[in-house]
């Protein structure tokens, strides 16, 4: 009897079991096609801003650059998409604009400001945190091993390895659809003074510091950027080839700013040599996130007279005090990455 009732249950579990895959299947179908409904608003709706915006947040990221062929041919996302940038040559830096105080000069002011300030942004929709470092010689680049050998440190990890404080993401990485281990970075990698990847007859984008603690972001060869004392630097260019230059004494470089909206990462510089590591937040329910015009409005408030894109979307992390302080865009947790810029210590100063 008892077998009976064993038999006799069979096939009604496995018709429980096949309405249950025949809902989730109907569910996935649902959402799938509610999706394309709302990649069809954006990509084929009345509002050519609306479409601009949509195609340039995509085609930023590494796994849902696709979403913007959807319903658009790549001549019809030719006028939304900025033209490569990253071999347009730049003004240079001029670092004599840059007055940086000695520990002596502070100490003749009887300077005691904290040499770390750090500040909540809240700016039209977009909200994150800046971190002001008024000392910049304790600013210094971070890696996270042998390249292409060694997986990438999350950015907890790479500032606990140098003794920082604190620190945020810098240069772009290969990354497979997402699902890279940071270890490979992308352009030139300068770490105390020495190339680390790269090559010095190649042009690249940098975003980096001389010896002095001085910012300095352009177009150059490998080889000018060490002949102009690089120290410690990165590259970084948008997937469609966009420049890192945003501002360069004082002016705004316009070509470089496009309109997708994403989280971000940047480095700044006031007359004065305090740096501005700014990460803004997006991919949230408190904010999409910010287009790059929104770093240079912030760094121009702050009083950046220059500063430099760096790696965003859900590589964007700020590091302070061991924790991790901005909303993280990554699913899966923060990311992987092969470089970061390290705030040392008050006690440290890596450039003696």
């Amino acid at each position: 009897m008892d077998e009976n009732k064993a038999t006799n249950g069979k096939p009604r579990r496995g018709r429980a079991f096949g309405r249950a895959m025949a809902l989730l299947g109907i569910t996935l179908l649902c959402l799938v096609l509610t999706l394309l409904g709302i990649v069809w608003v954006f990509e084929k709706g009345p509002s050519p801003t609306l479409t601009g915006i949509f195609c340039n947040s995509v085609r930023e990221t590494s796994i849902l650059r696709w979403m913007s062929r959807i319903y658009l041919s790549e001549e019809e996302l030719e006028p939304y998409i900025l033209k490569s940038t990253e071999d347009l040559e730049t003004e240079q830096v001029n670092t004599s604009l840059i007055h940086i105080a000695s520990p002596e000069e502070k100490k003749d002011k009887d300077d005691e400001t904290p040499y770390l300030e750090l500040i909540d942004i809240s700016y039209g929709t977009c909200k994150g945190k800046l971190l002001i470092v008024r000392d910049p010689w304790r600013v210094v680049l971070g890696v996270s091993g042998k390249f292409g050998v060694d997986p990438g440190l999350q950015l907890t990890d790479m500032v606990k390895k140098y003794d920082g404080i604190a620190g945020i993401n810098a240069g772009g990485f290969v990354d497979n659809n997402g699902l890279s281990n940071g270890s490979t970075p992308l352009g030139l990698v300068v770490s105390d003074g020495k190339i680390l990847h790269g090559d010095a007859n190649t042009r690249y984008n940098i975003v980096g510091l001389d010896g002095d603690g001085k910012l300095i972001v352009g177009t150059m060869k490998g080889q000018k950027a060490l002949d102009r004392g690089l120290k410690w630097g990165v590259s970084f260019v948008t997937h469609d080839g966009i420049a890192s230059s945003l501002i360069i004494n004082g002016e705004i470089q316009t070509q470089n700013l496009g309109v997708g909206v994403n989280p971000r990462t940047a480095i700044g510089q006031r007359e004065d040599g305090a740096l501005l590591l700014l990460v803004l937040d997006g991919r949230s329910s408190k904010t999409l996130g910010a287009t790059v015009e929104n770093i240079v409005d912030i760094m121009l408030q702050y009083g950046a007279i220059n500063a430099g894109n760096l790696d965003g979307g859900s590589s964007s992390v700020m590091v302070y005090d061991g924790e991790i302080i901005n909303n993280c865009a990554s699913v899966t947790g923060p990311r992987s990455i092969p470089t970061g810029f390290i705030v040392l210590a008050e006690e440290d100063d890596a450039n003696g």
